[in-house]
């Protein structure tokens, strides 16, 4: 019943939502196709922007999309988290971030994790130890990373990937989501309006919100995200959210305006906008003052994730949808 219910969550969130016994490391090199946009047959869930502008984009059976021009073409690839060819490459990726210009992971299905040292030229294999899906990942620096994902899966390096830990989940539930405003200090979120926290760089975590598991009315929080130490949002169904404002400790519910399902959560670090995108591709952006505005929508499809970086902005969903902004979001356009 539990894991039937995890996988309804997971392919309702999109984002997400939602290794191998070969020991040796694989490579994939930067070769592929050029592209003027995402496979449409294909799901996007997570996308990161360089500090050069380089986007990467994953997605479905080992997708990875790059561009070099701000979206104007792509080089996609099929990313090798398995032996043998193409065709072989079938896992879903869910979730990529950089510590810095170099390092970077990405995370998906059956416990996933690929590492880059050189920019996302090339990816390695890591062992994660866990065959869980994992749906994504926080790094805090080129050493400290922490990976979430179905079934109360944690876990965690502090070596660079060299060795991945396993932690206990205090309560079985899939974790979506999970950030850190320190070295020390995280959240994640995840099913039955659960947050989590850990003080000790992800070693130890408890029930801080939520977390009733015998209460099936009370949906899922997919993503959660801290604008500075003290100020974070958690979302999820039916524009339900959790706000805390004192780095945590407590979390008061809020509604948005629009009772969409949330699947990303994020701050333009310019403008220090917050900004909410999901389902039907409605997105929202919360200013200073705190009071929501929808954006135009450009698109009907889920969206799973959002970054920026300057004015620049991507978010992604799917059915390939890439939608790009060059003005901190005041306009989107999509990508076809």
């Amino acid at each position: 019943m539990h894991r039937n219910r995890t996988k309804l969550w997971t392919l309702f969130g999109a984002c997400l939502l939602v290794l191998a016994a070969n020991a040796g490391r694989v490579r994939a090199a930067a070769e592929g196709t050029v592209r003027s946009a995402a496979p449409s047959w294909l799901g996007l869930f997570s996308v990161a922007i360089q500090p050069d502008g380089k986007i990467f984009i994953v997605g479905s059976k080992g997708l990875l999309l790059v561009s070099s021009d701000h979206g104007k073409s792509w080089l996609q690839r099929t990313l090798k988290e398995r032996a043998g060819s193409d065709l072989f490459q079938d896992r879903d990726l869910y979730s990529i971030r950089f510590a810095d210009s170099k390092t970077g992971w990405i995370v998906g299905e059956e416990g996933t994790v690929l590492r880059t040292d050189d920019g996302g030229q090339t990816w390695s294999k890591q062992d994660s130890g866990v065959a869980n899906n994992l749906f994504k990942i926080s790094v805090v620096d080129a050493q400290n990373a922490v990976a979430v994902g179905a079934d109360g899966a944690i876990i965690r390096t502090s070596d660079g990937g060299a060795h991945w830990q396993s932690i206990k989940c205090p309560i079985l539930i899939t974790v979506f989501d999970v950030t850190f405003t320190d070295k020390n200090t995280g959240f994640a979120a995840g099913e039955f309006s659960t947050i989590l926290a850990t003080t000790d760089g992800g070693q130890t975590w408890k029930v801080v919100s939520g977390g009733n598991t015998g209460d099936f009315t009370v949906g899922p929080f997919f993503t959660l995200t801290f604008i500075d130490p003290q100020h974070g949002t958690a979302a999820g169904l039916s524009g339900d959210l959790m706000v805390t404002a004192d780095g945590g400790k407590t979390w008061q519910a809020q509604k948005l305006p629009d009772e969409i399902g949330t699947y990303v959560t994020v701050q333009d670090p310019d403008s220090k906008k917050l900004w909410v995108g999901g389902a039907g591709g409605k997105m929202l952006a919360q200013g200073s003052g705190g009071q929501w505005q929808e954006s135009s929508r450009a698109t009907f499809h889920d969206l799973t994730d959002i970054a920026f970086a300057g004015k620049q902005g991507v978010a992604v969903g799917l059915n390939g949808t890439i939608l790009l902004t060059d003005n901190a979001g005041e306009k989107w356009q999509v990508v076809q």
